[in-house]
């Protein structure tokens, strides 16, 4: 309780009887291994290689400015008096000495004045007048631009800003009034006709055999037959083909089972998740495997094993685990293709699952079923076959973080916008934040991307005109990339 509270949330687990951590750097804490680990590119990897060399120290961060940032030349000229040399001739400019500082200017809010050309005939013939057609607009009834828009939806997701933050911004820096119930309206009213987009994402996970999916409680207090303290979820799906990679939030509050076996209607392959009943009758189906997340396994271990004096059972879990993630490490710091860590893991992992099932068969039956290293021994078991599925296919991963890592933005920006009020307010939340997201992992200025699309929305007519709106189709030239993109 007292760590839960005022400890430390790293996962990290140190063993308290040798904390010592490696003097020099690509010495290990322990001797795994007799055999040296190969070097970078070397794709002939030696048999029951458990070392792997120290993390790499951090680069230090290079003094000075992105590259993509406008610059504005200021010439600093030499006074008059000395620009005239002693022989009498004037000095010519042979160089600049060049200094760079970073700018900030303030935004700017301006009121676009619309002039619509009415024509008519000059001589007074009775052919009627024709009027300019107005350019379309996502809203066309708002009184703001789309990039107002934009700033209001990225602000409030991306930026964490609630609503009576910005209303207030508006109100003392700018000067001008756009209430929070406007703001809000106007945040779910755009969410409809960006729902499209929504969908043909949708159906890059559902055509891709690879996927995950996890979930978050989201509050929403005025929804029907419900009371408001009771607290439904928002999903978070991940997958897509190599270079269409889609991030996806959903909001459900009831049967979840069936929604989530509705929700992938047409897949066929493997979904990281963890063992959440929710997820049973999704994996009924013989074409649709689990891939458990070991991480969920190893954070029943986790507590128990800091808090053992001396040696135990969870310590000795950890370190299988610790045995297990020093390979997924190696094969990320030599950057290996899928085959290359297919073949790892298979010459690796394989044979260190094999020791740590046969030591959980031969402790389990000597510790209490009820007990926490019970469970945890019966969670492992229960689903072994899951979570050693990530050794079937290179492109798994061993745990589901990604997918946490994912949620985690979701969950910082609801600990200031704290519920919903409605659920289409809910349902727009999921989707803007499902456009933001994927955007930010294919490198693209959240802002700039919505401004994009909010203006192009109205002008689709086809399937095509929607898919160039997509992430991926989308240039970086025209809408801003952001430093470093997932």
């Amino acid at each position: 309780m007292l760590r839960h509270r005022f400890g430390q949330k790293s996962e990290r687990y140190i063993d308290p009887n040798n904390p010592q951590l490696p003097l020099i750097e690509g010495v290990t804490e322990e001797p795994l291994s007799d055999i040296d680990v190969p070097e970078p590119g070397n794709q002939e990897l030696p048999d029951n290689v458990i070392d792997i060399k120290a993390k790499k120290q951090r680069k230090k961060v290079q003094q000075g400015f992105a590259s993509h940032l406008p610059r504005t030349e200021v010439v600093i000229a030499v006074k008059e008096h000395d620009k005239t040399c002693q022989c009498g001739c004037q000095k010519s400019v042979i160089n600049h000495q060049r200094h760079e500082r970073l700018n900030y200017i303030p935004p700017v809010y301006e009121i676009i004045v619309e002039l619509r050309e009415v024509v008519a005939c000059p001589k007074g013939c009775r052919g009627e007048m024709i009027t300019a057609e107005n350019t379309k607009h996502i809203l066309p009834k708002s009184k703001v631009t789309e990039s107002v828009l934009a700033h209001i939806i990225v602000s409030k997701l991306d930026d964490r800003q609630p609503y009576y933050h910005l209303e207030k911004q508006f109100d003392q820096r700018a000067g001008f009034t756009y209430t929070r119930q406007t703001m809000a309206r106007s945040t779910i009213d755009c969410a409809h006709p960006l729902q499209p987009l929504f969908n043909l994402m949708k159906d890059e996970v559902i055509d891709y055999d690879v996927g995950a999916l996890d979930a978050t409680t989201l509050q929403v207090l005025n929804e029907p037959d419900r009371p408001a303290r009771r607290k439904s979820y928002a999903y978070c799906f991940r997958g897509g083909a190599p270079g269409k990679a889609v991030i996806l939030y959903e909001y459900n509050a009831m049967e979840h089972k069936r929604f989530v076996d509705d929700w992938f209607a047409g897949f066929s392959g493997t979904l990281h998740c963890d063992a959440d009943p929710f997820f049973n009758r999704l994996f009924s189906d013989a074409d649709v495997h689990a891939s458990f997340c070991n991480a969920h396994a190893r954070r029943k271990f986790e507590p128990i094993a800091n808090a053992t004096k001396g040696d135990g059972l969870a310590k000795d879990a950890m370190h299988f685990y610790r045995r297990i993630y020093r390979v997924e490490r190696l094969a990320k710091d030599e950057k290996m293709t899928i085959q290359q860590r297919y073949a790892l893991r298979q010459r690796l992992t394989k044979s260190i699952l094999k020791e740590f099932k046969a030591w959980l068969d031969v402790n389990y039956p000597t510790v209490l079923p009820k007990s926490p290293l019970g469970k945890a021994f019966n969670y492992t078991l229960k689903h072994w076959e899951g979570l050693c599925r990530f050794l079937d296919d290179g492109r798994l991963e061993a745990d589901n973080n990604l997918t946490e890592q994912e949620i985690k933005p979701f969950v910082i920006a609801r600990k200031n916008f704290m519920f919903c009020s409605s659920v289409s307010g809910a349902n727009a939340l999921c989707l803007h934040f499902s456009l933001i997201r994927t955007a930010k992992h294919h490198g693209l200025d959240p802002y700039r991307y919505y401004v994009k699309i909010l203006k192009d929305i109205p002008y689709c007519e086809s399937v095509e005109d929607y898919e160039a709106l997509l992430p991926w189709n989308i240039s970086l030239d025209k809408v801003g990339v952001i430093r470093d993109a997932a």
